[in-house]
């Protein structure tokens, strides 16, 4: 198909050649740019979905050293009186 719009734009004349070949061009040009986004925005998901885990381990490890200086706090006062 490609091949046969570039004959038809050469029949044309040399700017009719030429816009197709820039309109053809930024065809791809744009394909990969979206394929390059497309990789970027998965990685950057991944980047979150791994983040989201790592913050879910400190809260969770932030509330057991809660508990622990609850309890040393209740021992410490027990022993206090």
């Amino acid at each position: 198909m490609m091949d046969g719009l570039l004959t038809e734009a050469l029949s044309q004349g040399l700017w009719a050649s030429l816009f197709v070949s820039l309109y053809l061009y930024q065809l791809q040009e744009s394909r990969r740019l979206q394929a390059e986004a497309r990789n970027r925005e998965d990685r950057l998901t991944d980047f979150l979905k791994d983040i989201s885990k790592q913050f879910e381990i400190l809260a969770k490890q932030y509330e057991r050293l809660s508990d622990d200086v609850q309890i040393i706090k209740s021992e410490i006062r027990e022993r206090g009186n």
